[in-house]
């Protein structure tokens, strides 16, 4: 993943709304704001998506471990280092990402990358402390939702 012309963002706030779960990605240069909804597990209601990612970007851990935590487990046990998270593509409102995951250990020495749906991604992402990278024409064609962000906050 070529990192020099990736545009850097950071979460800067969880929607809940009738349309799901989404989360808000901030250029904190430009201070453009984008939103991306989140696909959901079965059963899982979007608030309860957003708590789960709220106590992650806050460094809070589950009691027992969800997939996501797992799969951070997972890796950690493995000497893997999450590297980055970037959002890669768009097709409508659909979304697209890719994990960059380094592996140092015994075992292996390498850099994978791997397809990820953008809500595992961000979880992912705030689980490990990486940072969230997109590619300049996908954040191109997402809307700024700053203004309207800052007027709920009025």
């Amino acid at each position: 993943m070529p990192d020099e012309k990736l545009i850097t963002l950071e979460p800067y706030a969880l929607l809940y709304t009738r349309a799901g779960a989404g989360v808000c990605l901030r250029d904190p240069l430009t201070g453009k704001a984008g939103v991306i909804f989140m696909e959901l597990a079965d059963g899982m209601d979007p608030h309860t998506a957003l708590q789960k990612l709220r106590r992650s970007l806050n460094g809070e851990r589950p009691v027992r471990p969800d997939t996501s935590s797992l799969l951070s487990h997972f890796l950690s046990a493995m000497e893997c280092r999450v590297r980055l998270v970037l959002i890669n593509g768009r097709k409508d409102e659909v979304f697209y990402a890719r994990v960059a995951v380094e592996a140092a250990n015994e075992v292996m020495d390498k850099l994978v990358e791997l397809d990820a749906r953008p809500s595992d991604a961000l979880m992912i992402a705030a689980q490990f402390g990486t940072g969230i990278k997109i590619v300049p024409a996908v954040w191109e064609s997402m809307e700024n939702i700053l203004p309207q962000l800052e007027q709920l906050d009025a």
